[in-house]
């Protein structure tokens, strides 16, 4: 079947609060591959084109070499719109392949997808954006026919972090996992247990007295990353590109490009270029870029009375459904030394908490300065200095796109233009 899928982020982006602020969701990733890689894997296809909100569309356009962002380039194909809160696929394809008109897949009351048939797109422009495609979809809903399937949509970030195990194994069982390279360094007083279960990139080097455990999973570690003397990887795990892994404990996680990541560290999730440097226990977590967590810093993921935990996002209290549930910490924050972080934390982007107490709030608004019953602005301008400062240490720019929306979004300013509802 000769099909064009555009990803597209709903109106449920803000469920995603702290991760999402400056990435839209099909961005986030639960196991080596984030969502919207994950099609070729379910769908084998690769994505078209991106839809996601006005505000971060400049921004996220940086991150995709060859697709476009907000601009659909017709194909000689049908087109499929496909929510990017996607967790299953289930049985769309099937579905898919069996419908003989433009249709509109649901699970559960929410849409999964929408198919335009070839032939139905003649009055679409060539080069077109979501607005001219939903105008099309207003004037003829009646005649698309409605399916009831068994596929499933992530609702929150802790969701995408319970799969971690799942979706590790299955994107190792996925990629190409032949080590080919002759400049991978494994020394002879590692310990490498089931090894056919370990992939190891280009340049990784391989610490005496390291230990990688494939037993109860697989473990993938990126090129050029660095696992120090004394690091223990216990898979399913993730570790990627130009990392450093140091001293410390980690398993069930799925870890960025270009982390420097030591202490205790179970089934959670960074983005690329975190720092947590020194000792101290991240659980249950999903953690953005340029988050720096000082030493001894710890969160809490379990309640004393082992009952289910709740959050707090967007100014509303949420029950998790879970009592395995620990941090999640927006883009650009730093967390000083010795700071203690309660079960079910939300901390916003651009924050700056410190003072070696415990953090008592479930949520913490953006661009908070300070600590439990003190916290101030965080001036932008500040925040923007520092920002530069470190992402310079790791060759790295402050684009004048993210400095725009991190401006409006001190702000207070959140735009929910472009976002897909149909």
């Amino acid at each position: 079947m000769n099909l064009q899928i555009v990803v597209y982020e709903d109106n449920k982006f803000t469920n995603f609060f702290p991760l999402t602020y400056l990435r839209p969701v099909y961005t986030l990733r639960a196991g080596i591959l984030p969502l919207y890689k994950r099609l070729e894997r379910t769908l084998g296809a690769i994505p078209s084109s991106f839809i996601c909100r006005n505000q971060i569309a400049p921004l996220t356009a940086t991150k995709f070499n060859n697709i476009p962002v907000n601009i659909i380039k017709k194909a000689d194909a049908d087109v499929l719109f496909l929510n990017g809160r996607i967790r299953d696929v289930g049985d769309l394809m099937e579905k898919i392949l069996s419908t003989p008109a433009d249709s509109v897949f649901k699970s559960n009351g929410e849409i999964i997808a929408v198919l335009f048939k070839k032939k139905s797109l003649d009055d679409i422009p060539a080069v077109a954006t979501f607005e001219d495609y939903y105008k099309y979809y207003l004037g003829k809903k009646s005649d698309f026919i409605d399916f009831d399937i068994n596929s499933s949509l992530y609702n929150y970030c802790w969701e995408i972090m319970s799969d971690i195990n799942r979706e590790i194994s299955d994107d190792f069982n996925f990629l190409p996992t032949e080590i080919n390279s002759e400049n991978t360094i494994i020394d002879k007083k590692a310990v490498i247990i089931h090894p056919e279960n370990i992939y190891l990139g280009e340049n990784v080097n391989i610490s005496p007295l390291a230990m990688i455990d494939a037993s109860l999973g697989p473990v993938y570690i990126g090129d050029n990353t660095q696992i120090d003397s004394f690091a223990s990887i216990y898979g399913p795990c993730f570790i990627g590109k130009n990392c450093r892994i140091l001293r410390g404990k980690i398993s069930s996680s799925s870890l960025g490009n270009a982390c420097r990541i030591g202490g205790e560290v179970e089934y959670t999730v960074f983005q690329s270029y975190v720092n947590k440097y020194h000792d101290g226990f991240i659980g249950h977590s999903y953690i953005g870029s340029w988050v720096n967590i000082g030493a001894m810093t710890s969160n809490s993921d379990l309640k004393n009375n082992y009952s289910i935990i709740k959050t707090k996002l967007n100014k509303k209290g949420i029950d998790t459904n879970s009592n395995k549930v620990g941090s999640f910490i927006g883009d650009h924050t730093k967390l000083g030394i010795g700071i203690l972080l309660n079960t079910g934390i939300n901390i916003g982007i651009c924050c700056n908490l410190f003072g070696g107490t415990l953090i008592t709030d479930k949520e913490i608004q953006p661009f908070s300065w300070g600590q439990t019953g003190n916290y101030k602005n965080n001036d932008v301008n500040k925040v923007l200095e520092t920002a530069k400062i470190v992402m310079s240490r790791r060759d790295v720019e402050l684009s004048e796109h993210e400095i725009s929306v991190l401006i409006e979004y001190a702000e207070d300013r959140i735009d929910s233009n472009g976002i897909v509802d149909w």
